[in-house]
């Protein structure tokens, strides 16, 4: 049974969200090119990485999904997101994933905004992620992903949206 959360993202929203297991959904919103945008996300706490279906996807990429490493500091009842710079966009099975922002990783580990430590946590975390729920190995299927979208998040993505949501200042 789910229970309920708050999560801080990236230090300037704070929404209602959901718990079970490994995994939190939550529903939030935000202003792009002058228009009002609601949104879920799913945070995986065990490889700390966020994903969600974006709304403000071109429709041709409906129903592809973002994912964001990011870093996780959960409190219990609260829980902060920070996204940390490296992106995967996960398409049809039988289209290859895209890992980005590798180099934005790097230039914040060059400019000390991540520590060394932190950095190859980072990056430990994102080959967890891909070798999960992404990575082939030797099967030759193209019909379905090994793990995607991830089972830990079935029961929560069939919960209501029910946005719950405000911005504030960082």
């Amino acid at each position: 049974m789910p229970t309920t959360v708050t999560v801080i993202r990236d230090g300037g929203v704070r929404a209602r969200g959901y718990r079970d297991g490994d995994a939190i959904v939550y529903d939030w919103g935000f202003s792009w090119q002058g228009g009002e945008h609601e949104q879920r996300s799913f945070v995986l706490l065990d490889t700390g990485f966020q994903i969600n279906q974006p709304v403000i996807f071109p429709e041709q990429q409906r129903g592809w999904w973002y994912c964001d490493l990011v870093r996780v500091v959960d409190d219990g009842h609260t829980v902060h997101v920070d996204d940390h710079w490296i992106d995967v966009i996960v398409g049809p099975p039988d289209h290859p994933y895209r890992v980005l922002d590798l180099d934005e990783y790097a230039d914040a580990i060059a400019a000390g905004d991540l520590d060394a430590a932190t950095g190859m946590d980072g990056l430990r975390r994102t080959q967890m992620f891909l070798d999960r729920h992404l990575n082939r190995r030797h099967d030759t299927r193209r019909d379905s992903w090994p793990d995607f979208p991830p089972r830990a998040i079935a029961a929560l993505a069939d919960l209501p949206v029910t946005p719950q949501w405000e911005r504030f200042d960082k």
